[in-house]
Formats: structure tokens, sequence, C-alpha cells
């Protein structure tokens, strides 16, 4: 594996615990359905993302679709190592890049919260790439102008797992479950870690085994952030 560049963050599950009620709530009034009863906030919101991924969305949902997210992010707890390991990505020279399918109010709404514009080298929405899923990640690689096998994703559900691997990236599985995180494993991901703490790490062993030692604190902007306010 080359050494990786860039780290691509969907904030649900991977920097922060999200609940599902928001999600299957926009599911069920937008669309008719619901996930499992059972299913966590990754669970549910991947399966609104395909839902919006499959129909078509009219204005008034979309702006129903956006107050639920909002409402989501309000009741997010962000992981406690988030900051930390953010920081330190930082220090290696490796871009973190928000990339996510929730609105771009609901991200700007994310990053203002948890205050973590100095620590991003960009973000990317659905709004800006013009579809969820696959859509923005491939966005987000146009605009990082990166080699994709320098570019790690960290997902933690099977959806983002198979995605990350069809675009031809890097994925590191986020075990938020230790039972549903060796069931993932099966899907042969980079690695896997069970604390975002572990990732500088991770990232350092690639580096080493890849034989090629990165200048330090190259520059870390392939995207413009934009201002939350």
């Amino acid at each position: 594996m080359e050494t990786i560049k860039a780290v691509l963050f969907e904030p649900v599950g991977c920097l922060a615990e999200f609940r599902p009620d928001e999600f299957t709530v926009a599911a069920a009034d937008l669309f008719g359905t619901s996930p499992n009863p059972e299913a966590t906030g990754s669970q549910a919101y991947w399966h609104l993302l395909g839902l919006i991924e499959e129909r078509a969305v009219s204005a008034e949902s979309r702006i129903r679709l956006e107050q639920l997210e909002l409402q989501a992010v309000e009741h997010a707890d962000l992981y406690e190592d988030v900051r930390w390991s953010l920081e330190e990505l930082k220090s290696l020279g490796v871009a973190a890049v928000l990339v996510s399918s929730l609105s771009r109010p609901a991200v700007a709404r994310f990053i203002e919260r948890h205050g973590l514009v100095d620590l991003l080298a960009g973000a990317l929405d659905r709004d800006e790439a013009g579809g969820v899923m696959a859509q923005v990640v491939r966005s987000a690689i146009d605009q990082a102008g990166l080699d994709p096998a320098r570019i790690m994703v960290l997902a933690d559900t099977a959806e983002g797992l198979d995605m990350t691997k069809r675009l031809g990236l890097n994925a590191m599985l986020m075990i938020n479950e230790y039972d549903e995180g060796r069931t993932l494993a099966e899907r042969n991901p980079a690695g896997g870690i069970v604390s975002l703490a572990e990732l500088p790490d991770a990232l350092r062993l690639i580096e080493q085994r890849s034989g090629i030692r990165a200048p330090s604190r190259p520059p870390l902007a392939p995207f413009e952030l934009f201002d939350p306010a």
C-alpha cells in the first residue's frame, strides 16, 4: 500500500455517535419505509441514503430532510478521541477531509458545533456533490487531485466498505461494536481500528511498509473549507 495523503471521514458513525431516530423518521415520512427497528444510527443513515439514491426527492421533502439532519447533528456525540486524532493527522501532513452525504447545512453545523474547522483540510456535502454516497466520494477525489491509492476512507458499515472498495480506495474499518466488527472484517478492509486514536499509528505503519518517507508537514488544502457561518 502507498503512503496515505488524505483520510476521508463521514461524520455519522466515524466521527460521532448519531442516534437512529431522525434518519428513521426521514425514511418513514419521505419514503414510507423504515430500517430494522434495532438498526444503529449508521445503519439507519445508510438505509436512508439508499432510498435517496434510488428515488426522486421533492423540494418540500428536501427541506424536511434538512431539518431532520440538523436535529440529528444537535444530538450527535463527538467521539472523545476525535480532536486529538485530527491534530495528529495534521502533524503527519495527512489531510483530514469531511466527506458526507448529509446536507450542506448539516455538515456546516456539525463542524461549527464541535469546533473542527481548524483541524480539517476541507469538507464536501451532498449538495455540492450533486448526489449521495459514491457521488460525494468521487467528487472529493476529483477536487483533491490525488491518486485514489493514496486516499483512506473510514467506514463502519458494510455499504461503506463495499462502496470504498468499488471506487478503488483504501477502506479502514471503524469498529463501533465487536460482533458487527468481526462480520465486517470478512470484507477484507485495509485494516481495522476500535478507536480513532489508533488511526495515526496505523498510517505511520503504512508509510513504513511503503518504504517511502513523506516530507514533513506538506500542504494540507486539497479542498477549500466553506465558512460554517
